[in-house]
């Protein structure tokens, strides 16, 4: 009996980003596997750059590695052109002092950059974009 052999069934190549190290410098390298292969794993930004660094260095073009992890190719272009560093993460700055004002009350930020003034000057704003589209 001859078994059959339809093209394009066999068995994809699985890709392996490090046989010796698992975690380094915050890259799980375990899920960068999962996604180089194309399956559903939540990455930090650090390791979706490293997954696609890898995919590149193994010759894979910008569309696939796009699909893969699941990025516009704009995306994946910028990190190469930003030698595959992952970008930085915005760390929530420390409030600045503002007086006697309170940090996040009233929408009142006077230029601080906290995250309880940027949330109150937000708020504000919608409060008064509605009030005035009820007027």
């Amino acid at each position: 009996m001859i078994a059959a052999h339809r093209p394009g069934a066999e068995t994809p190549t699985r890709l392996y980003p490090s046989t010796t190290t698992t975690y380094s410098h915050g890259i799980d390298y375990i899920a960068v596997e999962h996604a180089m292969n194309g399956e559903d794993v939540t990455l930090t930004a650090a390791e979706r750059v490293e997954a696609a660094r890898q995919l590149h260095d193994r010759g894979i073009d910008h569309a696939e590695i796009s699909r893969l992890l699941n990025r516009d190719r704009a995306t994946i272009t910028a990190w190469q052109k930003n030698g595959w560093t992952p970008p930085a993460q915005l760390v929530d700055q420390e409030p600045i002092d503002i007086g006697t004002a309170v940090h996040g009350r009233s929408g009142y930020s006077k230029g601080c950059r906290c995250s309880a003034c940027r949330a109150g000057a937000r708020t504000y704003a919608q409060q008064y974009r509605a009030a005035k589209a009820a007027a």
